[in-house]
């Protein structure tokens, strides 16, 4: 057994590699990504928004009320966002289509942790990483807060910090896994909001019964298996536990208690639609 096997520690040379080359990539995205929110917000959303919930409104009342403004921007965000999950998404089913721990979860540690990690895969962690930790500046500076503030900042910053931890100390199989299982769900999240401000029912209702199989398909019962590998699987692989899976694992654990929260939300939504025919989003509400 090596050193960095015995210890859990990669190697110092893969550690080298990683501050000067993916993490500097990382933190050079990271800064440009406000920048780029701010171009496509100023040149694209909020036009598209303006032309749509304007002249819906107007239709509907004959008047442009000027509650409208704040639709705007919360249509401009989630115009952002799904921009963001769908080109993520995209851009990890093609770097994980062809992995074999995509699949087969032993795959997670065998090699580990001189493992290959390919390109493609490096690419998509650094754009998951750069976006989430740009994410955190955003929702302080930016964007509108609701009621989950405080949760969503534990998520954006619990994900910033288990990306780049589980980088560095050689989990990129897992963390990979976990960023994919995520997306689909942001997706339909994100879309399901737009076609609401819009007052485009079917839509809404198509994309919001994905997110609910979705959330509670990939969130609560995959993600939880994945979490399954990390605390046992790891070691009838290995033969013994790598240091700091532990930690790692509770940053895991910690998400999925995030997840069953927000999937309250979303079931009580789900709820009140079915029994009363309509239903509103209570992060709307400002604190």
């Amino acid at each position: 057994m090596t050193d960095s096997e015995s210890t859990g520690w990669p190697n110092l040379t893969v550690v080298g590699s990683l501050l000067e080359r993916e993490y500097a990539f990382a933190l050079g995205l990271t800064c440009c990504i406000p920048a780029l929110r701010y171009v496509l917000h100023t040149l694209v959303y909020q036009p598209v928004a303006r032309q749509v919930l304007c002249s819906h409104v107007f239709t509907k009342t004959g008047s442009v009320p000027a509650k409208v403004q704040r639709l705007v921007d919360k249509s401009c965000e989630s115009l952002w966002k799904l921009t963001v999950y769908a080109t993520l998404l995209a851009l990890g089913l093609y770097a994980l289509h062809d992995q074999a721990y995509l699949t087969d979860t032993t795959e997670f540690w065998k090699g580990w942790p001189s493992q290959n990690i390919p390109a493609k895969v490096k690419l998509y962690y650094g754009v998951e990483g750069a976006f989430y930790t740009a994410s955190v500046f955003m929702l302080l500076f930016w964007e509108e807060r609701r009621k989950d503030f405080h949760a969503m900042m534990l998520h954006h910053v619990a994900t910033s910090s288990l990306i780049a931890a589980s980088y560095f100390f050689s989990y990129a199989r897992v963390g990979s896994i976990v960023m994919l299982l995520h997306d689909p769900s942001d997706v339909f999240l994100e879309g399901a909001k737009l076609c609401n401000y819009a007052d485009w029912d079917l839509p809404a209702t198509t994309l919001f019964a994905a997110l609910l199989v979705s959330w509670l398909g990939l969130r609560l019962v995959l993600l939880p298996w994945v979490v399954h590998s990390c605390l046992f699987e790891v070691q009838e692989v290995l033969g013994y536990l790598p240091r700091y899976n532990r930690a790692m694992s509770a940053v895991l654990c910690l998400l999925i208690v995030l997840h069953i929260y927000w999937f309250s939300m979303i079931a009580r939504i789900a709820w009140d639609k079915i029994t009363t025919g309509s239903a509103s989003d209570s992060r709307e509400d400002e604190d």
